[in-house]
């Protein structure tokens, strides 16, 4: 009985050690998995895309349309928008369980529609979830933040 309690307190403060590293974990793996997003995103590269996102995936823009994995990946094929700067003012992963995290944030983007070049600030939310050892992104949703929004 003794061993017993020996090895499942030793079993708890192994489980402990690897539960308290893995939420740090995750967050580095979604923020590798999203810059690596926002690099293929900036440069139309839908074969280097395309792996990041789940084919569940559901991207919402901040004027209300909404686009599953095949129309994001034409419409960023077609360059209909142009994210010419996109850079995170802040970013913050939250790990749900092993194998899903929520990312929220700022980011400050330079965007070309056409001839038309423009500054926002956008708030989002984003949900990833590892399937088959990748995160991918599995739905997204943004929305547009006054530019004096700094919290």
């Amino acid at each position: 009985m003794r061993r017993l309690f020996a090895v499942l307190a030793a079993a708890c403060v192994f489980a402990a050690s690897v539960c308290a590293a893995a939420p740090d974990s995750i967050a580095a793996q979604i923020r590798t998995a999203d810059a690596a997003r926002v690099r293929a995103t900036m440069r139309a590269d839908v074969t280097q895309l395309a792996p990041l996102l789940s084919s569940a995936l559901t991207y919402g823009y901040a004027d209300g349309r909404v686009q599953s994995k095949d129309e994001y990946l034409a419409a960023v094929s077609a360059q209909r928008m142009r994210y010419e700067s996109y850079d995170y003012e802040e970013m913050n992963v939250t790990p749900l369980v092993a194998d899903a995290a929520v990312a929220t944030g700022r980011v400050l983007a330079s965007v070309a529609l056409g001839s038309q070049h423009t500054h926002m600030r956008i708030r989002f939310l984003a949900v990833w979830r590892r399937e088959e050892g990748t995160w991918r992104l599995v739905a997204y949703q943004s929305s547009l933040a006054d530019t004096s929004d700094k919290q």
